[in-house]
């Protein structure tokens, strides 16, 4: 195929440097794999939750096919705009994904369910809201940077995508000492279990006192280090998006594409594939493994509340009938 390339400095031309065809397609590929092995793993191992991740991987496959159409017509702003924001934005499902998955290895592995006094379903709850500012953030200004748009809006657009990232940075930070909290919490309840296992009379006393049969703090590591993997490399990825952006639009890193496949193809590849082959649903089954049996228990105490209040509300009823 003969692409003509339609590079060019002038203010609203669509490409300042001629976008290479190859590169578009071998990580539509790459993506497009790892998006088939992210739903085959959610169907196997039955994971609700891994929607989050299967979405973040059809982004980034999307943004690479969008990618491949827009180098085959340089002029097709709608092309142009569509794999940017794919791009741009897919990193934050990722990041959605490990939030959701310390609060359920917060639960899985932890007797008393809290980091820093935080139980794990609001520790999840709150940072995927923190992920979805981030995304309108990062969402807005996105918007505003296309090629039709003026130096003026273009540069606005910049700003508030940078601001976004730094955002997310943010809550990055917030959320691994949250990680490092759930390590220690982890380290000092295996020593606890120890301790109390050596000084009681039998192992089936100590397993009659628990909640639960806990799983083995070795898979708590196991996935600590992936999620520390998968952690920087996001990162990485985020902060070369914050040098880029903060240095405006005629720095040299936008005027060169290896950047973007070197410092957020790559590392956003990498760590979709290393989820794919350390697969937290693998390694988080059993009771516990997510809030299945917390949710059936609260929908069983609302039920008896409800049963409850209606049982008074006909004996008052019964009460006044009968004059008692």
């Amino acid at each position: 195929m003969v692409i003509k390339c339609e590079a060019s400095d002038a203010p609203d031309a669509l490409w300042v440097y001629c976008p290479s065809f190859e590169a578009a397609i071998l990580f539509s590929v790459l993506f497009g794999l790892t998006t088939i092995a992210h739903i085959t793993q959610a169907i196997i191992y039955r994971k609700r939750f891994a929607f989050v991740l299967i979405m973040g991987a059809i982004w980034e496959c999307g943004g690479y096919v969008f990618r491949t159409l827009a180098v085959t017509q340089q002029k097709n702003s709608a092309f142009q705009i569509v794999q940017q924001l794919l791009i741009l934005l897919a990193p934050l499902w990722i990041n959605a994904y490990i939030y959701m998955l310390l609060g359920r290895m917060i639960h899985f592995f932890l007797v008393d369910d809290r980091v820093f006094g935080l139980r794990a379903r609001r520790i999840t709850k709150c940072f995927v809201w923190f992920d979805v500012i981030a995304f309108l953030i990062q969402a807005s200004g996105g918007l505003m940077v296309t090629p039709e748009a003026s130096v003026k809006t273009q540069k606005l657009g910049l700003n508030i995508y940078t601001a976004g990232v730094g955002v997310q940075l943010f809550f990055l930070a917030i959320f691994t000492s949250l990680a490092v909290g759930f390590q220690r919490r982890l380290k000092q309840q295996t020593l606890s279990l120890a301790t109390r296992q050596s000084d009681s009379d039998s192992e089936s006393q100590l397993q009659n006192d628990m909640p639960r049969e806990i799983p083995s703090p070795a898979l708590a590591k196991k996935l600590l280090i992936l999620m520390y993997v998968v952690m920087g490399l996001v990162i990485l990825r985020n902060v070369y998006r914050l040098i880029e952006f903060s240095t405006g639009v005629d720095s040299t890193i936008t005027k060169h594409e290896w950047y973007q496949y070197v410092w957020d193809a790559a590392p956003m590849f990498l760590a979709s594939l290393v989820l794919n082959i350390v697969y937290p649903g693998k390694i988080l089954q059993g009771p516990g493994a997510d809030f299945r049996q917390e949710d059936k228990a609260i929908k069983m105490a609302k039920k008896e509340k409800k049963a409850d209040k209606k049982r008074e509300k006909q004996e008052r009823k019964l009460g006044k009938y009968t004059g008692l």
